[in-house]
């Protein structure tokens, strides 16, 4: 009995950091919005595009909530009339405002259910279950973010790729360049000995060609002396 509580503590004690873990991402905090300070909850996204971070949370007030943002003051938007059983049990409106932090971004977001915005003072289930909500919001984000990197890495990927199947046109082009040089070299070669022969024979031909023309120059000096 002592054995198996001693291992049920030891995995309690290994799991509860990852446990936590799931949702130290999410902190209840008093922040100022529009109507002063109020409870809220607010998630950090570090490492994250702003922008990213910003179409994921619309398109997740619209499919969690069924809302659509609109823009307020200050960069704060919100969405009202809105339904989840993780926040309220009667609709609600939200608030959310997001900034650049550092090479990251953080969102802060209040849930006015009407006599109160979302605590756990006053409402410590539905606190519970909309950090949990939120947290599925934080892993969306992450997801999103990895899926850009990978989205990165795909087109780092397909320009080598391209760069490789452009080596290998070179390749094949350079290897017939010097097919065809090899062709010419031994062309130029033969040609060359041609050339040689060719010069052998014309300078005997030269040679045969200046007796003739001393020949000739020796009949026309005894024109004279010739007989008809």
């Amino acid at each position: 009995m002592r054995l198996s509580s001693l291992c049920a503590g030891v995995l309690l004690f290994v799991l509860a950091p990852a446990l936590s873990a799931q949702y130290s991402v999410v902190t209840e905090v008093d922040r100022p919005m529009s109507f002063g300070t109020r409870p809220g909850f607010s998630v950090g996204f570090p490492n994250t595009d702003q922008k990213l971070v910003d179409e994921v949370w619309t398109n997740f007030v619209k499919n969690n909530f069924a809302g659509k943002l609109k823009k307020g003051k200050k960069g704060e938007k919100s969405a009202s009339q809105l339904r989840s059983a993780s926040v309220s049990s009667n609709d609600f409106t939200l608030y959310s405002k997001l900034e650049k932090v550092g090479d990251g971004a953080q969102l802060d977001v209040w849930f006015d259910i009407g006599p109160f915005f979302l605590n756990r003072r006053e409402d410590a289930t539905h606190t519970n279950d909309t950090k949990e909500l939120l947290t599925r919001f934080y892993y969306d984000v992450r997801r999103a973010a990895v899926g850009q990197e990978v989205k990165g890495e795909e087109e780092k990927l397909k320009e080598m790729e391209t760069k490789m199947k452009k080596l290998q046109r070179d390749n094949s082009t350079l290897n017939k360049d010097i097919e065809n040089y090899k062709a010419k070299l031994t062309k130029a070669e033969a040609d060359l000995v041609q050339n040689q022969k060719d010069q052998e024979a014309t300078i005997i031909d030269i040679d045969k060609q200046r007796q003739a023309v001393e020949a000739a120059r020796q009949r026309q000096g005894n024109v004279e002396n010739e007989r008809q």
